[in-house]
């Protein structure tokens, strides 16, 4: 569809069915934006209901609603959906563990699906890069804390002692 976009082809049209034979699909079209064009939610929703085990529908049904719809809680359900259905593939597993961080900031729940999926892809960059950007990031929280004044370390906690005169 990028490519598609450089050339200034800016509205697709996917679909079988009516003279071209092969089945009654209804036609979908992504816009200039890939924002929802008529009929791109509904067109999941029906793969969904004829295949509801398809890892790779339910993943791209979770990142449609990630990206297009902002909506993360549905997300978040279709892409936890999508792992039981396919518990090995490091795509998946990487996409929530982006979508766990930013919807919850659990950095635990996080760094442990981004493990998992640099386990089950070693090779996929993507994967790779993604769990890379992860870790940046919460290094980058973390020296900021290291160096605000007002955060005591937690090794000192304990050891301080109120001062008397």
């Amino acid at each position: 569809m990028y490519l598609a976009r450089g050339l200034g082809v800016y509205e697709v049209s996917i679909g079988f069915g009516g003279d071209g034979g092969g089945g009654d699909f209804r036609s979908v079209a992504f816009t200039r934006d890939g924002g929802d064009g008529p009929g791109i939610e509904e067109h999941y929703k029906r793969m969904l209901e004829e295949n509801p085990g398809n890892s790779l529908f339910l993943r791209n049904y979770a990142q449609f609603l990630y990206q297009s719809k902002q909506d993360l809680k549905k997300a978040e359900e279709y892409y936890s959906r999508a792992i039981l259905a396919d518990p090995k593939d490091g795509e998946i597993l990487s996409q929530y563990a982006k979508l766990v961080w930013e919807l919850h900031r659990d950095q635990d729940m996080a760094t442990g699906y981004f493990e998992r999926a640099a386990q089950a892809a070693p090779q996929d960059s993507l994967v790779q890069a993604a769990y890379a950007g992860f870790l940046w990031e919460t290094e980058e929280e973390e020296d900021s804390t290291l160096n605000d004044p007002n955060v005591v370390p937690p090794l000192l906690k304990g050891a301080m002692a109120p001062a008397t005169a």
